[in-house]
Protein backbone atom coordinates (compact mmCIF):
# COMPACT_ATOMS: atom_id res chain seq x y z
CA UNK A 1 0.00 0.00 0.00
CA UNK A 2 1.00 3.58 -0.47
CA UNK A 3 2.53 5.03 2.68
CA UNK A 4 0.40 7.48 4.61
CA UNK A 5 2.52 10.51 3.71
CA UNK A 6 1.77 9.94 0.01
CA UNK A 7 -1.99 9.48 0.36
CA UNK A 8 -4.28 12.26 -0.76
CA UNK A 9 -6.80 13.71 1.66
CA UNK A 10 -10.52 13.68 0.95
CA UNK A 11 -10.59 17.42 0.28
CA UNK A 12 -7.70 17.16 -2.19
CA UNK A 13 -9.39 14.26 -3.97
CA UNK A 14 -12.61 16.25 -4.39
CA UNK A 15 -10.69 19.27 -5.69
CA UNK A 16 -8.77 17.08 -8.16
CA UNK A 17 -11.96 15.52 -9.49
CA UNK A 18 -13.66 18.89 -9.95
CA UNK A 19 -10.83 21.06 -11.25
CA UNK A 20 -7.98 18.75 -12.27
CA UNK A 21 -7.02 17.75 -15.80
CA UNK A 22 -7.34 14.19 -17.12
CA UNK A 23 -4.72 11.81 -18.46
CA UNK A 24 -6.23 8.84 -20.27
CA UNK A 25 -4.95 5.31 -20.69
CA UNK A 26 -6.49 2.14 -22.06
CA UNK A 27 -7.73 0.78 -18.72
CA UNK A 28 -7.11 3.71 -16.37
CA UNK A 29 -7.43 7.44 -16.31
CA UNK A 30 -6.10 9.91 -13.81
CA UNK A 31 -7.24 13.30 -12.60
CA UNK A 32 -4.28 15.51 -11.70
CA UNK A 33 -4.37 18.69 -9.62
CA UNK A 34 -1.31 20.96 -9.72
CA UNK A 35 -2.38 24.34 -8.42
CA UNK A 36 -2.07 25.22 -4.74
CA UNK A 37 -0.71 21.86 -3.65
CA UNK A 38 1.95 21.64 -0.94
CA UNK A 39 2.73 17.91 -1.14
CA UNK A 40 2.45 14.86 -3.35
CA UNK A 41 -0.65 12.69 -2.93
CA UNK A 42 -2.13 9.63 -4.62
CA UNK A 43 -5.52 7.97 -4.50
CA UNK A 44 -7.06 4.98 -6.28
CA UNK A 45 -10.78 4.67 -7.02
CA UNK A 46 -12.36 1.45 -8.29
CA UNK A 47 -16.10 1.23 -8.84
CA UNK A 48 -18.22 -1.80 -8.08
CA UNK A 49 -19.28 -1.71 -11.72
CA UNK A 50 -15.71 -2.52 -12.70
CA UNK A 51 -15.10 -5.29 -10.16
CA UNK A 52 -17.90 -6.75 -8.06
CA UNK A 53 -15.88 -8.36 -5.26
CA UNK A 54 -13.89 -6.45 -2.67
CA UNK A 55 -11.08 -8.99 -3.03
CA UNK A 56 -10.76 -8.09 -6.71
CA UNK A 57 -10.86 -4.36 -6.02
CA UNK A 58 -8.14 -4.66 -3.37
CA UNK A 59 -6.01 -6.74 -5.73
CA UNK A 60 -6.22 -4.02 -8.38
CA UNK A 61 -5.40 -1.35 -5.79
CA UNK A 62 -2.33 -3.32 -4.73
CA UNK A 63 -1.19 -3.60 -8.35
CA UNK A 64 -1.49 0.13 -8.95
CA UNK A 65 0.08 1.08 -5.62
CA UNK A 66 3.04 -1.25 -6.25
CA UNK A 67 3.81 0.61 -9.48
CA UNK A 68 3.50 3.95 -7.67
CA UNK A 69 5.90 2.77 -4.95
CA UNK A 70 8.43 1.60 -7.57
CA UNK A 71 8.32 4.98 -9.30
CA UNK A 72 8.69 6.82 -5.98
CA UNK A 73 11.79 4.77 -5.16
CA UNK A 74 13.29 5.26 -8.64
CA UNK A 75 13.01 9.04 -8.83
CA UNK A 76 13.52 11.15 -5.76
CA UNK A 77 12.09 14.30 -7.37
CA UNK A 78 8.34 14.35 -7.83
CA UNK A 79 6.36 17.53 -8.40
CA UNK A 80 3.73 18.47 -5.83
CA UNK A 81 0.53 17.14 -7.34
CA UNK A 82 -2.56 15.25 -6.33
CA UNK A 83 -3.19 12.23 -8.58
CA UNK A 84 -6.45 10.26 -8.46
CA UNK A 85 -6.47 7.04 -10.47
CA UNK A 86 -9.77 5.64 -11.81
CA UNK A 87 -10.15 2.19 -13.35
CA UNK A 88 -12.31 2.29 -16.49
CA UNK A 89 -12.70 -1.35 -17.37
CA UNK A 90 -10.96 -4.70 -17.12
CA UNK A 91 -10.31 -7.49 -19.56
CA UNK A 92 -10.32 -10.74 -17.65
CA UNK A 93 -7.32 -12.11 -19.55
CA UNK A 94 -3.98 -10.62 -18.53
CA UNK A 95 -5.29 -7.46 -16.95
CA UNK A 96 -2.47 -7.36 -14.37
CA UNK A 97 0.24 -6.54 -16.89
CA UNK A 98 -2.00 -4.13 -18.77
CA UNK A 99 -2.86 -2.18 -15.63
CA UNK A 100 0.81 -1.97 -14.63
CA UNK A 101 1.79 -0.70 -18.09
CA UNK A 102 -1.04 1.85 -18.08
CA UNK A 103 -0.06 3.10 -14.62
CA UNK A 104 3.58 3.50 -15.66
CA UNK A 105 2.54 5.47 -18.76
CA UNK A 106 0.36 7.82 -16.76
CA UNK A 107 3.01 8.41 -14.07
CA UNK A 108 5.64 9.11 -16.73
CA UNK A 109 3.34 11.74 -18.26
CA UNK A 110 2.89 13.36 -14.86
CA UNK A 111 6.62 13.61 -14.21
Amino acid sequence: MISRKYRASRIDIERAIKTGFSINGDFLYAKVLEKGIERLGFSIVISKKVEKTSVGRHRIKRLISSVIEEKLKESKVFPNKIVVFFVKRLDKLGFCLKIKEDTKKIINKII
